[in-house]
């Protein structure tokens, strides 16, 4: 079982919450988030790999820092283009069995909860976010047995592809995966869940948090 870990960009990253956090915030806030995933998943006593899959310099940092392998996708192919070429890489290329898809804005994930998924996983699992609309999480044996969709609203497709192709899929609602950063909201619920993680680590260290909880309490204030 490998695990892919997709990052598109640092650059651009969380545009959800630029009106919170200014460019250089937000790409310093996907950087901790990623290492807190990678560090995770690093530790995965069921894992056989680690794939990071991005075209950004800070790639190349975070494969040698966690000693993972990193691969670069096509030019402007999308998400679901990037992953599937990622598959299928590590197929011809490490004889891959399964796939375990961990996107990089979910830093409250546990190595325990992971190795759980792993070993009471069959063919397809799926791990939605907490309000059951996107994807937090999929695991495919074999890595290619429903199509890759991840466009922000692809839990039910992923589920219905999977019995598209006769495989009833493992539904796993309110795991570690379902709270991924999106929304000021979001950065305040894991600073407070995971207060040792790296990415509340730099909330606290930037300043953003003391921030984000002054500008809750005035908004609250208001009301």
């Amino acid at each position: 079982m490998w695990a892919i870990v997709p990052i598109k960009t640092f650059a651009r990253a969380k545009q959800r919450l630029a009106n919170v956090l200014n460019e250089d915030e937000r790409r310093s806030l996907m950087l901790a988030m990623a290492r807190d995933v990678l560090t995770c998943l690093s530790q995965s006593e069921t894992l056989t790999g680690v794939l990071i899959v991005s075209r950004a310099r800070e790639a190349d940092v975070l494969a040698e820092t966690f000693a993972t392998e990193r691969f670069a996708e096509s030019p402007n192919v999308d998400l679901a283009g990037a992953l599937t070429q990622a598959a299928q890489y590590l197929v011809s290329h490490f004889s891959a069995k399964g796939i375990f898809v961990v996107p990089a804005d979910v830093p409250a994930i546990t190595t325990d909860e992971v190795d759980q998924l792993v070993r009471s996983h069959n063919q397809v699992t799926v791990l939605p976010d907490s309000e059951n609309v996107g994807t937090n999480g999929l695991i495919c044996s074999p890595p290619l047995s429903v199509p890759y969709i991840f466009d922000g609203k692809s839990f039910k497709p992923h589920v219905d592809a999977a019995f598209a192709a006769g495989i009833t899929p493992k539904i796993v609602p309110a795991s570690c995966f379902a709270l991924d950063v999106d929304t000021p909201k979001d950065l305040m619920a894991l600073y407070q869940q995971q207060p040792r993680s790296q990415t509340a680590i730099y909330l606290n260290r930037s300043g953003i948090a003391h921030r984000l909880n002054t500008n809750t309490h005035l908004a609250q204030d208001n009301l």
